[in-house]
């Protein structure tokens, strides 16, 4: 039986084998490729784009994610002011969010879903092993048909089911457990099965276990994006081994909480709400300094957070002033000192 399974998964393997190896020769240029504004999605020459791995989409290096409120009315602008800054790569997570976007995306003028290369997750599924038993390729299609649904829409770009994430118990690496072959094996299948429908272009996965990713991306071919915090201070993860495994391997890379969840503003999580603060474009202009990723998505309620953010992308290159070290020193400072227990799983990405 075992023989069996690992003759189906290197056949899993060997059947994408070849998009492998066609993404190599463009690794240098990944992220530093001459932009042609009219093969961008609502180009805006202050942003800056990005190439997202063998996908080979140019996204906004600042994007879009979710948890931001409940109301369709309030999502709305934030969507339009998006489209307006250049950004076009909304990702989410939770199904209400993702019936939130949709429908903002349908009552909206200028931000409907063509302005957007999407991402979603599969929650309240997980893919982890503590839930594996609880998994099944037809409960994956019918998560994939609902968020079809949610956005009102035929295809979608990006399928990233959700890989170790924290639940309650679990507030440090140690505990968020792994992700196994016989998962991955089955999301590899639902997902060649959905992309042949031409249901689903491309496949990621997002997890807060850096050791999912060495798995995925040393094992499946499938995988084009993969999705993780990414914060500010950490200097050695820059050259760490996983940028430099996804940059390898042609992988987009998009980094969340780069705002460590509020706490590098000297606020508990959920606290900034609608509050903007002027350090953000300093933290995200601090980021993007990172040529091998593809993009960070902060945190946003309101149109003005927005704003503030992508003027870490229109002054990217700008030397940074003694303002700018002042503004990292305290932010770096805030976030040890504001890190709650739930969210203190985070230090463990400075190294990985």
């Amino acid at each position: 039986m075992e023989d069996h399974k690992n003759t189906r998964r290197q056949f899993i393997k060997a059947t994408s084998a070849a998009v492998a190896g066609a993404s190599l020769g463009s690794l240098a240029t990944a992220n530093a490729a001459e932009v042609k504004p009219e093969t961008v999605l609502n180009h805006n020459p202050k942003m800056g784009y990005r190439r997202l791995g063998k996908t080979g989409f140019m996204i906004s290096e600042v994007s879009l994610g979710g948890h931001g409120g409940e109301k369709v009315e309030d999502r709305v602008p934030v969507l339009e002011k998006a489209v307006e800054l250049g950004i076009n790569y909304v990702d989410n997570n939770i199904d209400a969010e993702c019936n939130l976007y949709g429908e903002a995306m349908a009552k909206s003028a200028g931000a409907r879903r063509d302005k957007w290369f999407i991402g979603f997750a599969s929650w309240p599924q997980k893919i982890t092993t503590e839930y594996e038993e609880n998994l099944s390729p037809a409960g994956m299609i019918k998560t994939i048909e609902d968020r079809l649904k949610s956005y009102r829409t035929d295809v979608l770009d990006m399928w990233r089911p959700v890989g170790a994430t924290w639940g309650k118990g679990q507030t440090n690496i140690s505990s968020m457990l792994m992700v196994s072959q016989k998962t991955l094996d089955m999301v590899v299948e639902v997902f060649e099965k959905v992309h042949q429908q031409g249901k689903v272009r491309y496949l990621g996965v997002s997890a807060h276990n850096p050791k999912v990713f060495h798995r995925v991306l040393g094992e499946y071919p499938q995988f084009s994006v993969i999705i993780f915090p990414y914060l500010f201070l950490t200097e050695e993860f820059g050259g760490n081994s996983l940028l430099k495994l996804a940059q390898e391997k042609d992988i987009g890379v998009i980094g969340l909480k780069p705002f460590g969840a509020g706490t590098t503003f000297g606020i508990k999580p959920r606290e900034i709400q609608g509050t903007v603060d002027k350090r953000a474009r300093v933290l995200v202009r601090e980021m993007l300094r990172e040529k091998r990723l593809s993009a960070v998505i902060p945190g946003v309620n309101i149109p003005e957070q927005l704003v503030e953010n992508v003027h870490g992308s229109y002054e990217r290159d700008q030397p940074k002033t003694p303002e700018d070290e002042q503004a990292l020193k305290e932010c770096t400072r805030n976030y040890y000192a504001n890190l709650t227990p739930e969210y203190r799983w985070l230090h463990k990405w400075e190294q990985v």
